[in-house]
């Protein structure tokens, strides 16, 4: 029997079950490789990792506690064999089952193969009825919105063909992964098969984690991915899309001039950047140069831009300055042609389509003890047809700025909202009101009369949310 299968476990405080739950799926012969994505687990998980000698086993940590479906995620994107199954690093599910889930896999009959623990299968130890009702619940919400007729969608146990997995887009980052999975499968149309496999659930004594919460979550999700939902979603709320990179640097430019008279939110941002420049510093996006104004006194600068008219903007700008070098490109083209060991990204970073590969290319040519200094705006609930009008792919939260660094292979040293009152503005006037918020009079008011006050508060208090995001990440390993 060929080795043919990759496993994804992604691990929590899993002490007590990991090193049985390794030695049996290094066990079968199925396994070519064993993919372990470590949720910043704070027991001796990590140490038992350590401490693993097989070559097939990889072992991959998570800068922070992201969850369950983050790390499935990562763990998918590494994956090479020629099928993927998740195992939980639990006891609940046996790697002895796997011969009968891959069977559809293999003689190529399906493309994603589901374990139920409630069709015809192994032993199932009895536990919590209201789960089972729970779970039930959930898979007949979801086979109505899927037109699926499966007996256990919440199932950990779920295989793949690699090319499939890695094809469908993921989002959720806790057990949302499971209903936001199959509800991506039934709108691509693939072929979804279900085997009987045995269950030996645990208690919450035993260290079962998942909730109540979890059970609204995955609601949601069934209503959000699942074709009739979409198109549900679609008659009720207008999503905006980006505008093309044209269109949004037409817009941009209504929007640099004002933002140059916030004198005070600059050299906010400039004095958080500061502290975290080396010597030679690129500033991706760079604008008009309101901040590379600021940075170019303590470094020798790299002012680059896509945009002509940014460019042209920041040479005269400079033009008298022997220490700013400005260039015109993206990022792919300007990072080859230029050697830095400080990447400052301000606002820019949610304009790139692929961001994870945006910071992969930065980490790559970061030499030890460089920086990449990002500030992005915040929170998903914020997103407005005025950032699809910018070009804003989307707005970010401290998981999934996380989740993109740890994928592109970066810790983070920092992390944390920036501007609280910002974000109640721009709920109302982008979100709500459907407003410019970059408005000239509005902008320099906010500045004169707000920054500075929250600025000070800020200095020594670190709000829950706010308006944008400041993250400073580097290589792993490096102090």
């Amino acid at each position: 029997m060929s080795r043919c299968l990759s496993v994804v476990v992604p691990v929590y405080n899993e002490e007590a079950t990991i090193d049985a739950v390794l030695e049996a799926v290094l066990r079968s012969p199925l396994t070519a490789e064993v993919v372990v994505v470590d949720d910043a687990s704070t027991d001796t998980t990590r140490e038992r990792l350590a401490a693993q000698r097989d070559p097939r086993v990889r072992v991959l940590h998570q800068p922070m506690n992201l969850g369950k479906g983050a790390a499935v995620r990562r763990g998918l994107a590494e994956v090479t064999a020629e099928f993927v199954i998740v195992q939980d690093a639990d006891l609940e599910y046996d790697p002895g089952d796997w011969d009968d889930v891959l069977a559809p896999l293999r003689d190529g009959r399906a493309d994603a193969v589901f374990g139920s623990r409630f069709a015809s299968g192994g032993e199932r130890r009895v536990l919590y009825y209201w789960h089972s009702v729970g779970n039930w619940l959930l898979t007949l919400a979801s086979n109505a919105f899927t037109n699926l007729n499966l007996t256990d969608m919440e199932t950990c146990s779920k295989a793949f063909r690699r090319e499939v997995i890695q094809a469908i887009p993921l989002e959720q980052d806790r057990f949302g992964f499971e209903p936001e999975i199959t509800a991506k499968l039934a709108a691509g149309g693939y072929r979804v098969y279900e085997v009987g496999i045995s269950y030996r659930g645990r208690t919450y004594a035993e260290g079962k984690k998942i909730g109540w919460r979890d059970g609204v979550q995955a609601l949601s999700c069934i209503v959000r991915y699942s074709p009739p939902g979409r198109r549900l979603r679609a008659a009720l709320v207008r999503e905006p899309s980006p505008a093309n990179l044209a269109d949004a640097d037409d817009a941009l430019a209504g929007v640099l001039e004002p933002m140059d008279q916030a004198r005070n939110y600059a050299d906010w941002i400039a004095a958080m950047i500061r502290p975290w420049l080396g010597e030679k510093v690129m500033e991706v996006g760079a604008g008009d140069g309101t901040l590379s104004e600021r940075m170019a006194p303590h470094c020798s600068l790299v002012a680059t831009d896509p945009s002509a008219r940014s460019v042209a903007a920041l040479r005269q700008r400079f033009a008298a300055d022997p220490s700013v070098t400005v260039d015109v490109g993206l990022l792919d083209d300007v990072a080859d042609r230029h050697t830095v060991d400080t990447y400052v990204l301000v606002n820019v970073l949610e304009h790139i389509p692929d961001d994870v590969a945006a910071l992969r290319l930065m980490g790559e040519r970061l030499p030890n003890g460089g920086h990449i200094v990002l500030y992005v705006p915040a929170m998903a609930m914020l997103y407005s047809a005025f950032d699809a009008s910018i070009g804003h792919y989307r707005r970010y939260t401290k998981r999934s700025l996380l989740g993109a660094c740890a994928a592109a292979g970066l810790r983070v040293d920092t992390i944390h909202h920036v501007n609280a009152p910002g974000a109640l503005a721009w709920l109302l006037s982008a979100r709500v009101a459907g407003l410019e918020p970059t408005r000239r009079a509005g902008v320099v008011a906010y500045d004169r009369a707000v920054v500075p006050v929250v600025r000070r508060i800020e200095s020594s208090w670190r709000p829950p949310l706010g308006q944008s995001l400041f993250c400073v990440a580097s290589l792993p390993g490096e102090p």
